[in-house]
């Protein structure tokens, strides 16, 4: 028989800047009654000094899965830790660890960092973004990053969901445009409790051996056996970038006295991620893709959107895909075949937003898979068996597993849960509907974490925290480094009025400065301290077009400065995809298909 563990969290107003967002989901009190298992590491630290070197065949293996011609060269290294630190008896686990070395000589020491999911890996994240973070960061330090619990070949979560199907499951029971939504709590209760308890028991039978060593807890502590083994003052500095925010606040919380730089780059909620129930995170959505379908029309014919949609205004975007979702709604909120698919084109859509370097493409792509289904042709399904992959983890549930490890709010009824599914749909008109329904395994699961934080962050750091996030983040807004930061005392928040998922995905020399200073010598910049984007949107645009194409009618937003260098595209996810659910990618042209677009 399975057994769901209830723990019942009172709700707690939640902190805000006076200044910005109302937050509509409750936080989570966690009272200080609850207590995290002492800060220093349950098992003996280990006193093996950490150790790099070339490895040429993983770099070129990393460039190949990167599908990117070169990458910066990084060196590896291993390091045994615990596997189990509740357990004095416990065997090691083998971290491995990469280290890209810093472009300015004499390095003056080594800055942790995470990319985010979770379920990115440090292999595949590190030498794609480290040039970008050696000039938001500093040239004189060297990046060190390594593969968390789950990820890659560290205890590889494995949850293969191919005989999962949307058939398995019973169906027995604005301010800013936005596109028409699914009745969130219909789908809750006609099938999405029942997903969830579904998924939790296939991830257990897969799992059960390893899924209770892979959480958020286990790896910061991970961190400081790192940090020891660097061999350099004992402290940590860390770069954390969307779960990496989380994965520092743990850090920051579990060790106050060792965090001597920890700068936090679109932001979850700690409280929000601890409970399970991610918060607001789609709060931003609506906005953020009325500015993409906003630049594609200034953009001209540079937005191959506009060729199929012919649009005389930002609303006829609206008004013709919407046109096109009505038909599906009610059906996708009463059966669970129609949901999957369209929590697929949904998904998709959220997902277009992180990165405005790639709003080009992703109109590219949203035009052939329009112009297939006009012409009565099916949009072909996206073949990616043939694609070099690194590591052993499962892809799309990685991220489930270990999210789900840390939650601490476990339901045992839909009854129970069905108040969080009601705040959730109502963060977001137009995705709400996409952007929880994988996180519903979380309150029915099997393997909770072997520790789990259940402290409030109400912690006071070595140095304070510096906080960074943009104003239309669509996946971690704003209000949730203000929240954070009025938990850890005496930290800052700068934010900087981008788009896109964090600062290297939306460029900003003004808040790189900040950054740079703080590293180098814990410089905080007033809280709320505003920054500018290198581009503005349309130039964004413009600049990842060809050049034929690069025609415009008008302007949109604002910036600072025409000629930044230019963003690299994101070769690899970065491991943030919030919205993450069951074959995702390959659902969006099977939505698509599906659906008869009226004109």
């Amino acid at each position: 028989m399975s057994v769901y563990i209830s723990c019942h969290v009172p709700p707690l107003i939640p902190f805000e800047h006076p200044s910005t967002f109302s937050s509509r989901l409750p936080l989570f009190n966690m009272s200080p009654r609850y207590t995290a298992f002492a800060t220093a590491a349950l098992v003996s630290q280990t006193s093996a000094r950490l150790t790099f070197a070339p490895c040429p065949q993983l770099n070129e293996l990393i460039t190949t899965v990167n599908q990117v011609p070169s990458l910066p060269t990084f060196d590896c290294g291993t390091l045994a830790v615990p596997l189990d630190y509740t357990d004095n008896s416990s065997t090691t686990l083998d971290l491995a660890v990469f280290r890209v070395n810093a472009t300015q000589q004499p390095s003056i020491g080594s800055v942790l960092m995470n990319f985010g999911g979770p379920g990115g890996t440090g292999a595949e994240n590190l030498p794609a973004y480290a040039n970008q973070a050696h000039h938001i960061i500093g040239p004189q330090w060297d990046l060190v990053s390594w593969d968390p619990r789950g990820t890659g070949n560290t205890l590889p979560f494995q949850c293969n969901l191919t005989d999962f199907t949307p058939a398995s499951i019973s169906n027995t029971k604005r301010d800013t445009e936005s596109l028409v939504s699914t009745n969130l709590t219909a789908v809750f209760l006609n099938f999405g409790w029942d997903f969830a308890g579904i998924m939790a028991e296939a991830c257990y039978e897969q799992s059960n051996q390893t899924g209770n060593l892979i959480g958020t807890a286990f790896t910061a502590r991970d961190m400081m056996e790192i940090v020891d083994a660097l061999g350099e003052d004992g402290l940590l500095r860390y770069y954390g970038w969307s779960y990496g925010t989380v994965l520092g606040s743990f850090v920051a919380a579990m060790f106050p006295d060792r965090m001597e730089r920890v700068v936090l780059d679109g932001n979850l909620n700690p409280h929000d991620y601890q409970s399970g129930t991610y918060g607001e995170i789609a709060l931003h959505d609506d906005a953020a893709f009325e500015a993409f379908l906003d630049t594609c029309y200034h953009a001209g014919n540079a937005c191959a959107l506009n060729e199929i949609l012919v649009p005389n205004s930002t609303a006829d975007y609206f008004n013709k895909i919407n046109a096109l979702l009505a038909q599906q709604a009610p059906a996708a909120s009463h059966n669970a075949t129609s949901y999957s698919t369209w929590a697929g084109l949904k998904s998709q859509l959220i997902q277009a937003l992180y990165f405005p370097v790639t709003w080009p493409s992703r109109a590219q792509t949203f035009a052939d898979l329009l112009a297939a289904t006009l012409s009565g042709k099916i949009p072909p399904i996206p073949d990616s068996s043939s694609n070099v992959t690194y590591g052993n983890a499962s892809p799309n549930t990685n991220i489930i597993g270990i999210r789900a490890s840390d939650a601490i709010f476990h339901a045992n009824s839909s009854a129970e849960y069905l108040p969080i599914v009601e705040q959730q749909a109502a963060v977001s008109p137009g995705f709400s509907d996409a952007a929880y329904y994988s996180l519903w395994p979380s309150a029915r699961w099997l393997m909770p974490a072997a520790e789990r934080y259940w402290g409030d962050f109400n912690v006071t750091t070595k140095t304070p925290i510096l906080y960074v996030n943009g104003q239309y983040d669509p996946v971690t807004p704003l209000t949730n480094a203000f929240n954070a930061s009025q938990s850890f005392h005496g930290s800052s928040v700068l934010q900087h009025s981008g788009y896109g998922h964090g600062l290297f995905a939306s460029p900003s020399e003004c808040a790189a400065r900040y950054v740079r200073a703080y590293f180098l010598n814990g410089t905080l910049p007033a809280n709320a301290t505003e920054c500018l984007p290198d581009q503005t949107l349309l130039q964004t645009w413009l600049a990842n077009v060809a050049p034929s194409n690069a025609s415009s009618n008008g302007t949109v937003g604002g910036g600072n400065s025409t000629s930044p260098d230019a963003t690299p595209s994101p070769a690899v996810s970065n491991g943030g995809s919030l919205v993450r659910g069951v074959n995702s990618e390959i659902l969006v042209a099977a939505a698509f298909a599906t659906l008869a677009f009226v004109m």
